[in-house]
């Protein structure tokens, strides 16, 4: 069952396609019929707005004897994948309605985006009293509609793990309550907070056999359970801002045309002349390409100086997987995630104002300024000249604080 697990990990990490999506509803529900896998139906309705079509790939029939029905269903623009959920609840309402079915599994994509949601919807009966009678009437609520966004560059452990729930079985039979248990917002947040007290007792633990944090705690009148409390806040707050794409926004880009490059040159007089073409060497007659070299042998404040001569990408285009690249080059460099980077992170790049390009060299990307203490020194304590050696395996081991943040967000 490995081979099953890692192959689903590699569909739900990789962008959508129709092939790896069958591939993942076969392995999920033993015994779906395949409808139409191979026939596209533009949508003419009044979600054409949001929706270009769809493909109904299958029908699978429950143990209890419920039916659900499993769609590919193209959306009009990227953004409608992570947005536009009412309109993807309606319109999931209608299709399940229309096939005559319980309940629907759905991969919500647009054509060669990285991103794709998997959704699945339940059609509930709700109870109402109208002038002294009762009545049914059928209802999608956002509490029964779950999803996970997954793909290319998509943080997607929960959706991997709950999942995995069902490949564990050679024959994987779900009903829709496995389905909904599998999906369930409340068992996600549950799994969030045993495995949040497990990490906190975890640091907690290391930082009060740690004789350096201890000294310093005893100078500035904190505990170890303060410490890890904060440490705890600041890193799960950061996937919040990994999620929005405001950590890690490249400012330098990689490559620029010949007008590109010649309005840097130009942007800021005698100095840019001569610290743009360091930085950038021609490649060929039309194009200038970043230099790994020349970006070494800039000072700090020369590479933000340059990041302000170009044209970088907005707030919200930073990588979803940020936390895992910086913890990844931390490994490589046989570094301590906490004392190397994750410090530096909070206090001299997340708690410095350096106005709206908010270039920070020693991430070579721009980072938000973030006021209101969560990233202050707890009762300012000397970070710098201080290390507390929290393991690295804290951080990343198959429990670790950074599953637990993607848990939470």
């Amino acid at each position: 069952m490995i081979a099953i697990e890692k192959k689903v990990e590699q569909i739900l990490k990789c962008k959508y396609s129709l092939d790896s999506f069958i591939e993942l509803s076969n392995e999920l529900f033993y015994g779906m019929q395949l409808i139409a896998p191979g026939k596209y139906n533009k949508e003419f309705s009044k979600f054409s707005t949001h929706i270009k079509g769809c493909i109904h790939i299958g029908n699978y029939e429950t143990p209890d004897n419920k039916k659900i029905v499993i769609l590919a269903v193209e959306l009009v623009k990227e953004d409608y994948v992570k947005g536009s959920r009412s309109t993807q609840r309606s319109y999931a309402k209608k299709i399940i309605e229309n096939s005559n079915s319980d309940a629907a599994f759905i991969a919500f994509y647009t054509d060669g985006e990285p991103t794709w949601r998997i959704s699945f919807v339940k059609l509930d009966l709700e109870m109402k009293i109208n002038d002294g009678n009762l009545s049914t009437i059928e209802n999608i609520t956002p509490a029964k509609r779950y999803s996970y966004l997954v793909g290319d560059g998509e943080p997607c452990h929960t959706a991997i793990s709950r999942i995995g729930i069902f490949l564990r079985n050679e024959k994987s039979t779900p009903t829709i309550e496995d389905l909904e248990d599998a999906f369930s917002v409340e068992k996600v947040t549950n799994e969030f907070f045993g495995l949040y007290c497990e990490k906190f007792h975890q640091i907690r633990e290391h930082l009060e056999s740690n004789e350096d944090f201890m000294e310093e705690a005893k100078l500035h009148n904190y505990s170890a359970s303060q410490f890890a409390k904060k440490l705890m806040g600041q890193i799960v707050f950061l996937y919040f801002l990994q999620k929005k794409g405001w950590l890690g926004v490249r400012a330098l880009p990689r490559i620029m045309n010949k007008k590109e490059f010649k309005n840097a040159v130009y942007s800021h007089g005698k100095r840019s002349k001569e610290l743009v073409p360091k930085l950038y060497i021609s490649y060929d007659d039309n194009e200038y390409r970043l230099s790994a070299k020349g970006l070494n042998n800039l000072t700090d404040e020369e590479e933000e100086f340059v990041a302000s001569c170009v044209k970088g990408e907005p707030w919200g285009t930073g990588p979803h997987t940020f936390m895992r690249k910086l913890f990844n080059f931390s490994i490589k460099r046989n570094a301590n995630f906490f004392d190397d980077y994750l410090e530096p992170l909070f206090y001299d790049a997340l708690n410095r104002n350096r106005g709206e390009q908010g270039y920070c060299p020693s991430l070579h990307c721009r980072i938000p300024f973030l006021s209101g203490g969560l990233f202050e020194p707890i009762d300012g304590y000397d970070w710098k000249n201080n290390d507390f050696s929290i393991p690295n395996d804290v951080f990343s081991n198959l429990d670790s604080m950074m599953n637990i943040a993607r848990a939470g967000y």
